[in-house]
């Protein structure tokens, strides 16, 4: 994906989502006091309860903003009020819609990171996004080495040391996309499979088949860099075509 905000448009979609379509929306977490307190009106009583476990007012605004934002959105393609939206939990706590009926199953997913968000909305299709913020700090090797695999291992040691956690991020995403898609968790089964080809042109295909799944196709694409971010998304079945919005409070 280019990294020209031309491709972002603050449009809402006029019409439904095509089979053949992804839409991916990038959210700004900063809340006025007013937007604050629409979203916390939206909420539901479950959401308002995880709301409370955060220490940091920072985060549990941001939190507000992602769910409310993510309500906001669906509303777009569920014949529903934002606040009249269901969701359940995977076991991997993933959310999904519990209601959508006469119509094609909808998937989603969201990630979000410091101050930004992404949602990546399609049909019959599972779905997974991550972004991240780059952090300097991260001690980008030591995790690299229990984590990823060799072929991702060897291309992080053998970059410019400057480039080197913008890369680790990268690889990332790419992994946690894909395991978000497949609805697994993290730990171990990141280095079950390898991310270093992937790039921004266009989905490519990645071999990963954990214990007891139903054989799937998954693919993989970068999505952006811009400021301090990275993210990817992964999807089930094949390329599809990927459109980008902005979303406005």
């Amino acid at each position: 994906m280019s990294t020209s905000e031309s491709r972002w448009s603050k449009d809402i979609p006029v019409k439904l989502i095509k089979n053949n379509e992804i839409h991916v929306w990038r959210a700004f977490l900063e809340l006025s006091s007013t937007q604050r307190q629409y979203f916390m009106g939206i909420l539901s009583s479950d959401e308002l309860k995880r709301m409370k476990r955060f220490h940091f007012k920072r985060d549990e605004d941001r939190f507000i903003a992602a769910r409310g934002i993510l309500r906001v959105i669906m509303s777009y393609y569920i014949e529903k009020s934002p606040e009249e939206i269901s969701f359940e939990y995977t076991s991997q706590g993933k959310p999904i819609v519990t209601e959508n009926p006469g119509s094609d199953t909808i998937h989603f997913n969201l990630s979000h990171s410091n101050r930004f968000a992404l949602y990546a909305v399609t049909f019959n299709s599972s779905i997974g996004i991550d972004i991240e913020f780059i952090r300097t700090d991260a001690v980008v090797e030591q995790i690299a080495q229990k984590f990823f695999s060799q072929n991702e291992i060897r291309a992080i040691q053998n970059i410019q040391e400057k480039n080197r956690t913008k890369l680790f991020f990268q690889y990332w995403t790419r992994k946690e996309a894909l395991l978000k898609a497949a609805g697994d968790g993290i730990s171990s089964q990141m280095c079950q499979f390898d991310v270093s080809l992937i790039n921004e042109k266009k989905f490519l295909p990645i071999s990963y088949h954990p214990k007891n799944e139903i054989q799937s196709q998954w693919y993989v694409r970068d999505l952006m860099s811009f400021e301090n971010y990275v993210a990817a998304i992964a999807v089930e079945g094949g390329n599809k075509d990927l459109l980008f919005w902005n979303y406005s409070h």
